[in-house]
């Protein structure tokens, strides 16, 4: 209800002040599972106007996302500390991206499944669920180190169990490309498919922090670069506090919007960080908690309306 509500409401800011979206934010639309199930469901021809397929799987898959972050978050929190941290997924400043036409949220309910399942030595779940990721972004195949990481301080070696886990993980995004290569390849070419997937590298990663310095950035595009300082000083808290896996995890998404040369990437990116939402959830004091998901939402209707 959330993401309807907030879709609703940016549906009417936009047409209020004439926005229109930009291409960047359904580049991510293109790619993989998500197409595939948008096609699917717009096929059954009972969705009223304006509602799309594409936006039903968007929100849907945020819902079950969320459901499933509260629940692979009580490994590390208690019960009521991970529903906090479904709340704080829900009101980061950027987590309007999941209301909208694109495989952010089936991709964020994927990976949180996966590393669940390498967490918890659930083999099989946590191969499909990363495989799933990977033919959902592309960008998903930098978890992989983190996937490995994690598995292999749970096993404390390399264990076969381990090995094909990573390998279906893997078998995701290979099994995809193999698919588009004996189509013809993807439309356009492969070099514009790749830059609209997020296959961008176009800068140096500390080059979006010194953009911000030497040029006039958008107040959004501020908001995005501060937020991404914050999830990096956040790392070694999140490999200190949880496992390794998730802080690699991290750096893998956020070297692939740095070096993208899009500022919206970065908050973007950074919404997808869920260990970030864990860690805070956690802190002892609650008022902090409390003190953070406020300021969080506040955030959260601003970049809503400046976007």
């Amino acid at each position: 209800m959330f993401r309807i509500v907030s879709a609703l409401v940016e549906a009417f800011v936009a047409r209020a002040l004439a926005k229109t979206a930009t291409p960047a934010a359904d580049a991510h639309a293109t790619f993989g599972l998500y197409p595939w199930l948008a096609r699917e469901l717009s096929q059954l021809g009972w969705l009223p106007r304006p509602v799309t397929a594409e936006l039903v799987i968007a929100w849907l898959a945020f819902a079950l996302a969320i459901g499933m972050l509260a629940q692979s978050a009580r490994i590390d929190v208690s019960e009521e500390r991970g529903e906090a941290a479904a709340v704080l997924a829900a009101v980061f400043p950027f987590a309007s991206v999941f209301g909208h036409a694109n495989a952010d949220a089936l991709f964020l309910l994927f990976a949180v499944a996966a590393f669940h399942g390498f967490r918890q030595g659930q083999w099989v779940m946590a191969g499909v669920a990363g495989a799933l990721a990977t033919a959902t972004l592309p960008v998903g195949i930098l978890m992989l180190p983190g996937l490995a990481w994690t598995g292999w301080r749970r096993e404390g070696r390399a264990s076969v169990r381990l090995i094909v886990a990573l390998g279906l993980t893997a078998c995701g995004l290979i099994g995809y490309f193999v698919f588009l290569y004996y189509r013809g390849g993807p439309p356009g070419g492969w070099g514009t498919a790749m830059d609209q997937w997020g296959f961008h590298l176009a800068q140096a990663p500390w080059a979006a922090f010194e953009r911000l310095h030497t040029t006039q950035p958008t107040a959004v595009d501020a908001l995005s670069g501060v937020v991404a300082v914050i999830f990096l000083a956040a790392v070694p808290l999140v490999w200190w506090r949880f496992d390794g896996g998730y802080a690699l995890y991290m750096l893998g998404l956020m070297w692939m919007a740095l070096t993208s040369g899009r500022h919206e990437e970065l908050g973007r990116a950074c919404a997808l960080m869920f260990p970030v939402f864990v860690l805070i959830a956690g802190v002892r004091w609650r008022v902090a908690v409390v003190a953070v998901t406020i300021t969080s939402a506040m955030f959260y209707a601003l970049a809503l309306v400046l976007r």
